[in-house]
């Protein structure tokens, strides 16, 4: 389930950088629902996004773990705390949009809906996102936006990692609620991250900081590869 939690990490790193110089910390829960009995650990999670300007930084924390992932203007640091196990890794932006190639893939088609509701005190609308993965199967992202949190972090942006590969590029608005599928070893999963509290506070720029010591850190190409073998494994 490492990976995951990887994913996870790029996916709301990609979602949530390049805002306004406005500060924002977003309290936030991801349930995970369809994972294997032995997993159970992570169908609960508490979340904690953290922005200002370009910086970001995401904590995550479960009953088998926890990570963070950071990207400090120009290199993004992401480790991960796995029941002791601790790793991580660092990156440039280039660096992980060229390991994940989106070329001839056509942007997602966007269809907002008239249904709207209120998520952490702000009214949201729905949207529902389609798009073709790589391999040709649909895939389907709901997310619940606000025009009141202003942001340019969905312009130019896509989720990193496979099986959660979406550009956000046309999407209006800022996601405070987001429903995704996804297929890992032959489990269907649903995966939804609802906010629960929206602050704007002031943030000093030491918050988007992450301390590295004692983990065993790698470069991104690593971490993929890692991946890759996680999966072949699990196969």
């Amino acid at each position: 389930m490492k990976h995951i939690i990887y994913v996870l990490g790029l996916f709301l790193l990609n979602l949530y950088s390049g805002f306004s110089q406005d500060s924002y910390t977003i309290k936030m829960t991801l349930k995970i629902e369809g994972l294997p009995p032995e997993y159970a650990g992570f169908g609960e999670q508490e979340m904690v996004n953290y922005m200002k300007g370009d910086l970001y930084k995401n904590e995550t924390s479960s009953m088998m773990g926890s990570s963070s992932t950071c990207f400090d203007g120009k290199l993004i640091t992401s480790i991960t705390d796995q029941m002791g196990n601790k790793t991580g890794y660092t990156a440039t932006k280039e660096e992980i949009d060229a390991a994940n190639p989106k070329d001839g893939q056509e942007k997602p088609k966007i269809e907002y809906t008239s249904e709207s509701k209120k998520i952490a005190g702000y009214d949201c609308t729905k949207a529902i996102m389609t798009s073709i993965s790589a391999d040709g199967k649909e895939n389907k992202v709901i997310v619940w936006v606000t025009d009141k949190i202003k942001s340019s972090a969905a312009k130019g942006r896509r989720t990193g990692g496979r099986g959660m590969q979406m550009d956000f590029g046309e999407l209006k608005g800022y996601p405070l609620m987001i429903e995704a599928t996804q297929n890992q070893n032959g489990n269907d999963m649903k995966i939804i991250i609802t906010a629960t509290e929206v602050s704007t506070a002031p943030l000093e720029d030491a918050v988007f900081t992450i301390n590295t010591e004692g983990y065993t850190m790698m470069s991104y190409q690593q971490m993929m590869e890692n991946m890759k073998k996680m999966r072949k494994g699990g196969e």
